[in-house]
C-alpha cells in the first residue's frame, strides 16, 4: 500500500523548482531499504486496521464462531501480508517520486533524495519485495487472500502517477487501504462470493482514509501550491473543513450500517461507533488551516482512533464469537472476580 499524503508532481514546462536542494546523508544501504519500506514508522498500522475489521466483523455477520487458533493465525497473516504490501509499493512510491520529494520540505530526508541509497539499488529492492510479498500472503491467507489482494497491488502501482494527473488522489488511495477489508473478511469465511456484504465496511473505511489523508495533506499545501502540485488540500483550500464535514458524517453511516449487518452487541455501538461519532467534530473543529502543523496532530490523532476501533472490534469477537457470553453474563462474571478478591483480602486480614 503506497505511503500517505505524498503530493509533490513535476513541473510540466520543465522549470527548475525554486527550493533548496537536500542535504545528502552518509550512504546506508540497509538503512535506505529500511526506510523507504516505512518499516521505521507506524504507517503500516493505517494499513493492518481495515483488514482486521474485515476480519472481526465478518463473523459477526456471517455468524462464525471461532477457536483461538484460528483467529490467531488469521491476524499473522494480516499483520504479515499487509505489511509487506505496504512496504513494497512504499519503495515503488519513493522510486516514482525521486525527483519530486527534494522539493517537499518533508520529503527531502528521504533515502533517495538524501542520498542514503542509489536508484539502482532501490528497484533491485523493490523487485525483491515483490515475490516476498507474494508469498507471505499466499502462505498466511491462501488462495482467497492473494485475489483478495490483487486489486490493492494493481492500484498501489497505479497512485503514485495519479497524484500527478488528478486533484483528489486520495480517493485512488481511499481504494487501496479501505480494499484491505476484503482480505480480512475472506481470510475468516474463506468465501469470495459473499464480499458484497463487506462493501459498506470498505465505504466506511475508503472515507475514513480520504478523510485523514485531507488532514495530512495540509501540512504541505503551502509547498504544493509553490510547485502546482495536485491535492484536495489544494483544490478545497480553506474550505476543507465543510468536505471533511462530510467525510466524517459518511463514516459514521456506514460503518453504523457495517455495524447493523454484523449483529453488533450494545458494547461497540457505545465504544466503538459511539467514541468515533465523537471524535469526528473534535477533529474538524480542531482544524486550522492557517496551520500547517495542525493537521499533521489531527492525522496522528486518527493513528490512535483507528487502533482504538481496532481494540473495540477485537474485544467485541472475542466476547460474541470466540468466547461466547452477553454482556450481562460478563457484567456478572466481573462481579465474581471482584467478590473472590474481596473475600481473599478478608481472610489475609
Amino acid at each position: 500500500m503506497a505511503a500517505k499524503g505524498e503530493k509533490a508532481t513535476l513541473l510540466w514546462n520543465g522549470e527548475a523548482m525554486q527550493n533548496a536542494s537536500p542535504q545528502k546523508s552518509k550512504r546506508d544501504l540497509t538503512r535506505g531499504v529500511w526506510e523507504l519500506a516505512r518499516l521505521h514508522t507506524r504507517e503500516a498500522w493505517l494499513c493492518w486496521y481495515p483488514a482486521v475489521w474485515g476480519a472481526c466483523l465478518s463473523a459477526g455477520a456471517r455468524e462464525i464462531a471461532l477457536d483461538r487458533a484460528t483467529f490467531c493465525k488469521v491476524l499473522f497473516g494480516i499483520w504479515s501480508s499487509v505489511t509487506a504490501t505496504h512496504a513494497t509499493f512504499c519503495t515503488f512510491n519513493d522510486l516514482c517520486d525521486r525527483n519530486l520529494d527534494a522539493h517537499v520540505e518533508r520529503c527531502k530526508v528521504r533515502p533517495l533524495p538524501a542520498g542514503m541509497i542509489t536508484f539502482k539499488e532501490a528497484v533491485v529492492a523493490f523487485v525483491a519485495w515483490l515475490p516476498l510479498t507474494y508469498g507471505i500472503t499466499y502462505a498466511t491467507l491462501g488462495r482467497v487472500g492473494v485475489i483478495t489482494f490483487l486489486p490493492i497491488w494493481a492500484l498501489s502501482m497505479v497512485y503514485p502517477f495519479m497524484k500527478r494527473i488528478i486533484p483528489f488522489p486520495q480517493i485512488v488511495l481511499g481504494a487501496v487501504i479501505g480494499g484491505a477489508v476484503f482480505p480480512g473478511w475472506a481470510a475468516i469465511t474463506n468465501d469470495l462470493t459473499d464480499l458484497d456484504q463487506a462493501l459498506p465496511l470498505f465505504a466506511a473505511t475508503m472515507s475514513w482514509v480520504v478523510y485523514f489523508d485531507v488532514f495530512y495533506a495540509i501540512q504541505d499545501r503551502s509547498d504544493d501550491e509553490k510547485v502546482g502540485v495536485k491535492s484536495l488540500a489544494v483544490l478545497l483550500g480553506d474550505s476543507a473543513w465543510i468536505f471533511l464535514a462530510f467525510l466524517g458524517l459518511l463514516q459514521v453511516g456506514f460503518f453504523a450500517l457495517t455495524a447493523l449487518k454484523a449483529h453488533v452487541s450494545a458494547f461497540f455501538w457505545i465504544f466503538g461507533l459511539g467514541v468515533w461519532a465523537v471524535n469526528v467534530p473534535w477533529h474538524v473543529l480542531s482544524l486550522d488551516v492557517k496551520n500547517r502543523n495542525s493537521g499533521g496532530k489531527i492525522f496522528k490523532a486518527n493513528i490512535m482512533l483507528g487502533l482504538y476501533m481496532t481494540g473495540v472490534a477485537l474485544i467485541e469477537l472475542l466476547v460474541t464469537r470466540i468466547y461466547p457470553r452477553t454482556l450481562p453474563q460478563v457484567g456478572e462474571f466481573v462481579m465474581r472476580v471482584m467478590s473472590a478478591k474481596e473475600g481473599l483480602y478478608y481472610v489475609e486480614e
